[in-house]
């Protein structure tokens, strides 16, 4: 049963994580790079996490998170140039928010949520917060 379940949570995690990539993919300038993708995990008794990284002019990094619907989900993303913006999207692939810097949102699910983050001119270098109450 067990098995069953990873497997299951692996393959929602896959579909998941399509929808956002093919919208970065085919919207995002220079949409022949991917980016990368990461899941973002909390450390025991936290509400929080900050990642830092750095994407070139036409690629995005991906955070996925899992969340329950209620939670609210506060990001801010900072940059070395202020040039780095992120899109959040729901598990259904609904977008919530399209190239902020900070955001509090309800969340209308439990899903998988993923958060991308691009350069909205040259190449960045960032970091991102997330906290889930």
């Amino acid at each position: 049963m067990q098995a069953i379940l990873r497997s299951l949570r692996l393959l929602i995690l896959g579909v998941t994580l399509f929808v956002p990539a093919f919208a970065v993919a085919t919207v995002g300038a220079g949409a022949a790079n991917a980016g990368s993708i990461y899941e973002i995990k909390f450390a025991p008794g936290t509400d929080h996490a900050s990642v830092s990284g750095a994407v070139i002019r036409g690629d995005a990094d991906t955070y996925v998170l899992e969340a329950r619907a209620g939670q609210t989900l506060t990001t801010d993303l900072s940059s070395v140039e202020g040039n780095a913006r992120f899109t959040t999207t729901a598990p259904d692939g609904r977008v919530l928010c399209v190239e902020e810097t900070w955001s509090r949102i309800t969340l209308p699910q439990s899903g998988y949520y993923t958060i991308s983050v691009a350069p909205s001119r040259g190449n960045a270098t960032y970091t991102l917060s997330v906290r889930i109450v």
